[in-house]
């Protein structure tokens, strides 16, 4: 019984295991929707003793993006409230013709605050309309764009360009805003596989102090960071740039311990498939050490050895059989389980089911062949005078 106890843990382990590297795989190498490759951020905070209204936080921006764009290998420079696949704030909204709402019913959208050029530098597709320009600005008529996913979920598919929405911003008076153009879906974070309604704002129209530059080159962006920072002080030479680093490497931070999580998972599986071999080895040999009188008087009567090699490995691949039919039915529930625990990450691994019951049944007939192939040696005269 514990032997079999043994090989139905270890075969839930390791379906476990692989759905788990399989679901991580899965995570990190999905597409986000943008390009990280060979983009340089940097944060940076206003203060707002010093840029006191929108006017001058748009003109410290013109400033810097137009030093941004005099440096040597630059392809695109753009400012972001949020980076896109790291978990913008979300605003609630109204759409114009609809019913109007309490502000605590209405839905919802992430929210994000972008200069023209910021879907170039992202490489975030334009899939209708168009994207941001200079005339997008404060004496100009309110525009956003929206991705796919907004329309699919908020308009039904319906046709979006033309249509209008009010944001519920705190920090500015409610107006219409009508969307001029869609554009693709990028994931909410880069550990996650859900999309979720997106709007942009442009941010000649409404200014935030706080937010990210973003710097598109084309060989490696880390080459860029000392001439980010001189074109930033240029501007300002008291303002201090934060989380300097590549999209690459932001991204990459928010693995956390993924990596980790990962080889310490295989370790354990491992661990209780070597305990499970062991297992039916030592119970095996144990079996032939106590069997051997018998064996003898078998042999004694005509049975052959091919007959004892048999006979013995029936019995480990028995309790395999058994441990392996309780672990399938134990693991059965985990791609659910696992479903609910990352974001909604559907898992169909049936080859798993398939492949870790081989590998337990060819692992077992090896732990039973070596005491197998002694008892095949068993000398009928000697184990007939055993004991």
């Amino acid at each position: 019984m514990i032997v079999t106890g043994e090989i139905a843990l270890a075969l839930f382990l390791l379906v476990g295991t692989g759905l788990l590297i399989r679901g991580l795989s899965v995570i990190h190498h999905q597409n986000l929707g943008f390009r990280a490759d060979h983009l340089l951020t940097a944060g940076v905070a206003l203060d707002p003793a010093q840029y006191k209204d929108a006017g001058q936080q748009a003109a410290f921006l013109r400033n810097v993006l137009l030093r941004l764009r005099q440096i040597p290998s630059t392809e695109a420079v753009a400012v972001t409230s949020d980076l896109p696949a790291t978990g913008p704030d979300s605003v609630t909204f109204l759409i114009k013709g609809q019913p109007e709402i309490p502000a605590n019913q209405r839905f919802s959208a992430l929210d994000f605050v972008v200069t023209p050029e910021y879907f170039q530098a992202a490489r975030i597709p334009l899939l209708r309309g168009r994207t941001f320009t200079e005339r997008d600005n404060a004496t100009g008529p309110r525009v956003v764009l929206v991705n796919q996913e907004f329309v699919h979920r908020h308009l039904q598919d319906q046709e979006p360009l033309g249509k209008q929405i009010r944001l519920d911003v705190s920090v500015a008076a409610p107006e219409w805003s009508q969307i001029i153009g869609v554009v693709g879906n990028t994931k909410t974070f880069s550990d996650s596989t859900r999309e979720e309604p997106q709007v942009f704002e442009a941010m000649l129209q409404r200014p935030v102090s706080s937010f990210t530059l973003m710097v598109r080159a084309s060989s490696d962006p880390n080459n860029l960071a000392s001439a980010l920072r001189n074109a930033v002080a240029q501007v300002d030479a008291e303002l201090p740039l934060v989380r300097l680093m590549s999209m690459a490497a932001v991204i990459e931070r928010q693995k956390y311990g993924d990596p980790l999580f990962e080889r310490l998972l295989a370790s354990f599986a491992l661990l209780a498939l070597i305990l499970a071999a062991t297992g039916i080895y030592g119970l095996v040999a144990y079996s032939v050490g106590q069997r051997t009188h018998e064996i003898g008087i078998r042999m004694a009567l005509g049975a052959r050895s091919p007959d004892v090699l048999t006979m013995v490995l029936r019995e480990g691949l028995r309790m395999t059989a058994i441990g392996a039919a309780i672990g399938i039915v134990m693991a059965l529930p985990l791609p659910k389980l696992f479903a609910a625990m990352f974001y909604d990450l559907h898992l169909s691994e049936p080859i798993l089911y398939l492949v870790v019951p081989i590998v337990m049944t060819l692992i077992a007939m090896l732990a039973t062949y070596i005491p197998a192939q002694r008892a095949m040696k068993v000398d009928p005269m000697v184990a007939l005078r055993h004991e």
